[in-house]
Order: structure tokens, then C-alpha cells, then sequence
């Protein structure tokens, strides 16, 4: 393996100060005195996991509405104050966790805090604007609805979990987000956006101490509303192979399979990384060369691990021409995972597949807006964001024997999902 990357893997563990107020506001501080910005990064623990059936895309939808002002900062002053000053912002939610960040200037960060405590304790959610924003969300869903991936991505997310909200798209299902109200979204926003139920993350040139009296100046007197339960989804184990087929007006025939796997706090996981690469990453992967490059089975492949917190999937995205190169690209794939079981993998592929992860994770270090979002959804999604540190040593660990258990283990008929769509 190389000696550069794990060189600088080895003598350079993250330096991460964890602290909380008497609110239950989390607190991580990454100081890096090399950079000449800082990333404020507000982290809420909400998504579609915590949306029940009849309130699906609300938090996407809060997420839009978090921008139409607060009590004492107007419509459009956030992003504008910020541009104002040289720095960018922006905000994503997920099935998870909704986040909400900033990069600027090492001397402006505290009127970034200053703005997200006010978002924190005193959005000014309005009526008229609330029938607004929704319009425009469920028009972005009617545009996701029109593409050909859409309703494969769904179909396949809906036969991948039964009872569990992974099944439930981020933005939300369209009759949902047709009947939602304002007293949903005022409920949802008082419930899910208080200090016991958010991460504050700074990554870049800050001072530990002077961060923590900014943060506590603007954060600590913000009251916590109400205690969150933490939500333990079910679902049903798969007892054999769930399959549908789509048929739509579409060119090319499309295919998504996969098999259910591990939560991220898994031992597996790490074995599951090492074959995602093996088999996908890049032109160079066995699956690509195997069958674009070869067999000409396919116009393009892609996929990979998802695990997340309860459960995972591995799953694999092939186009092809025609439905019978589709058809048999599958039972390639079924065959190279054969091959992986009942064949040595050689140890240069193995190390050097090892080494690209290992890169990877060196170069995300060099931008404080990367680490930060690391820190933060590893501190949600596995309850520490010292996942991150011990990810790189974990994997360089996973040995050959490992991987063949991983898929005898998991890449079996009865625990198979498949989502095919065809031309009409």
C-alpha cells in the first residue's frame, strides 16, 4: 500500500472539540488555522426517517420555508448578508437530517451564528407563503415524476422496505404534500428545531474558547420545547426475491438490484466498502470492464453500498440497449460474485483499491466545508463523529476472507430486490 497514504493517514487524526450547552445543543469545533474561512453548519435531526405517513416531505418543505426570514432577519437577508460578505450558504435535508450552512470569512462567522439562532428560535412562518412554497415543492416533484428515473428509483425503495420510512422519498409523496397544512408545518418546525435536537458544527480558523462564548451568547438562552423520542422504525425481513416490473414510454430498458444489508455501526460495513470499490469504482472496476468494455452488455453501470442507520442495501443501476443485454448483465454480475467467493482476489487489487479509499479520504480533508459535513451526519447517523476518524483504519484492516463472507452472507436469492423498468 502506499507509503504516502497511510503516512498521512497515520500522523494526522483530526483534532475535534465536542461540547454541549444546558439546552442540549451539541457543539463540534474543528480548528484549522490554515484556512482563511469558516464553515458554520446547523445540523437538525430531521428528514423523512422521523415523517409519518401523513406528514411526508414536511421536512424538506420546513427546509424551504426556513428561508423566507426569521423574527429579526427579513425575507432573502440570510443568503444576502452572506454574499454581502464574501461567503456562500446553502441547505439539504435527507432521510436523516436537514442541514443548514454557511462558509465565510474567519471575522464574520459570529453573524452567521447569530442568524441560525434566530432561525432556530423565531422563523417567521407565514400563511400566505407556506401555499407558495408548496406549490413550488410539489412542482418539483411533478418534474422528478416525468423522468424515467423517478418512478424506478421509488418503485425500487418501495419493495426495499415495507414498514420502514427509508421507503418514503425525501420530497415527499404528491397526494402527501397535496394536503398538508400550516398547522402542520408551524407543529413540525416547534417540535424538530430546538437546541436538544440540533448540532452545531464550525470547521475552519476559530479559536475554541472565543467560538464557544459566540455560540452560548447566541444559542444559550433558546429554551428547549419539548423532549424528542428517539424513533426505532420496523420492517419486515425478506423471506425471498421481491421483484416489479415497470413498463413506461422510455428508449432504453433500465434495472436496479440489490440486497438488503447492515446498519452503518456494523462490522460489515467496512468489508461492503472494499467490494463496492472492486466491483464499481471506475472504469477500471471488474463490472465495467467485464461488461461495457468485453461484453458490451451495457451503455452504463453504476451503484454501490447505501447503508445507513438501521439497515443498508447494495444495489446495482444498469442500462442497456436492448431487454435481453439487460437480462443477461444480471446474471454477469450474479456470476462475478461467484467468482469473488470461489476465486482469490488478488492482493494487488486488493491494496490498491485500499489505497483510492484511503486518498479519498485524505483529499476530503482539505476543505473545512467537507469535514464539516462529515463530522456532522457521522454524529447523527452513528452516534459519534468519531466514526469518521476510525473509518480509514478499519478499512485498511479488512482482509480478503471478509469480503467472500459479505456476500455469502447477503448476495442471495431470497434476500434480493430487483426494480426493472421497459419501453412500452
Amino acid at each position: 500500500m502506499s507509503f504516502l497514504i497511510l503516512s498521512l493517514f497515520f500522523n494526522s487524526s483530526l483534532f475535534v472539540y465536542k461540547d454541549s450547552l444546558p439546552n442540549g445543543l451539541k457543539i463540534l469545533i474543528y480548528p484549522d488555522t490554515n484556512s482563511e474561512i469558516v464553515s458554520c453548519q446547523v445540523w437538525y435531526k430531521v428528514g423523512s426517517y422521523y415523517e409519518p405517513e401523513n406528514l411526508t416531505g414536511i421536512s424538506h418543505l420546513l427546509e424551504h420555508m426556513a428561508f423566507k426570514g426569521s423574527k429579526n432577519f427579513p425575507k432573502n437577508s440570510y443568503s444576502e448578508t452572506i454574499r454581502a460578505l464574501g461567503g456562500i450558504d446553502n441547505a439539504f435535508t435527507s432521510e436523516l437530517y436537514t442541514c443548514y450552512w454557511a462558509d465565510i470569512g474567519k471575522d464574520y462567522y459570529d453573524i452567521v451564528l447569530k442568524m441560525e439562532a434566530d432561525r432556530m428560535a423565531n422563523l417567521a412562518l407565514d400563511r400566505k407563503e407556506f401555499e407558495t412554497e408548496k406549490r413550488v415543492v410539489m412542482e418539483e416533484r411533478r418534474l422528478g415524476e416525468n423522468t424515467p428515473y423517478s418512478p424506478l428509483w421509488e418503485g425500487f425503495g418501495l419493495i426495499s422496505y415495507f414498514l420502514h420510512p427509508y421507503r418514503q422519498p425525501v420530497i415527499g409523496w404528491m397526494p402527501i404534500l397535496e394536503r398538508l397544512t400550516y398547522e402542520d408545518l408551524v407543529n413540525w418546525y416547534k417540535n424538530y428545531y430546538q437546541p436538544n435536537n440540533a448540532i452545531i458544527v464550525l470547521s475552519g480558523n476559530v479559536k475554541i474558547d472565543e467560538a464557544m462564548k459566540k455560540i452560548k451568547k447566541y444559542f444559550g438562552k433558546i429554551k428547549k420545547r419539548t423532549d424528542i423520542k428517539e424513533r426505532k422504525p420496523f420492517d419486515l425481513p425478506i423471506t425471498g426475491e421481491r421483484r416489479i416490473i415497470l413498463k413506461r414510454e422510455v428508449k432504453t430498458p433500465m434495472m436496479i438490484f440489490g440486497y438488503k444489508t447492515c446498519a452503518i455501526n456494523d462490522q460489515d460495513f467496512y468489508p461492503l466498502e472494499v467490494l463496492e470499490k472492486i466491483l464499481l469504482w471506475g472504469k477500471t472496476s471488474r463490472l465495467y470492464q467485464k461488461l461495457i468494455n468485453e461484453k458490451n452488455l451495457l451503455v452504463s453501470i453504476s451503484g454501490g453500498s447505501d447503508i445507513q442507520k438501521d439497515t443498508g442495501i447494495f444495489y446495482f443501476f444498469l442500462v442497456a440497449e436492448d431487454t435481453s443485454k439487460l437480462f443477461l448483465a444480471e446474471k454477469e454480475i450474479e456470476k462475478e460474485l461467484e467468482n469473488i467467493i470461489n476465486e482469490k482476489i488478488k492482493e494487488e487489487e486488493l491494496n490498491r483499491i485500499k489505497t483510492r479509499i484511503l486518498a479519498e479520504y485524505v483529499f476530503q480533508r482539505e476543505r473545512v466545508r467537507s469535514i464539516g459535513f462529515v463530522l456532522g451526519s457521522n454524529e447523527i447517523a452513528t452516534g459519534s463523529y468519531k466514526f469518521y476518524e476510525e473509518y480509514p483504519k478499519r478499512i485498511e484492516q479488512v482482509k480478503e476472507e471478509e469480503i467472500k463472507e459479505v456476500i455469502k452472507k447477503y448476495f442471495h436469492k431470497d434476500n434480493k430486490i430487483s426494480a426493472i423498468l421497459l419501453p412500452k
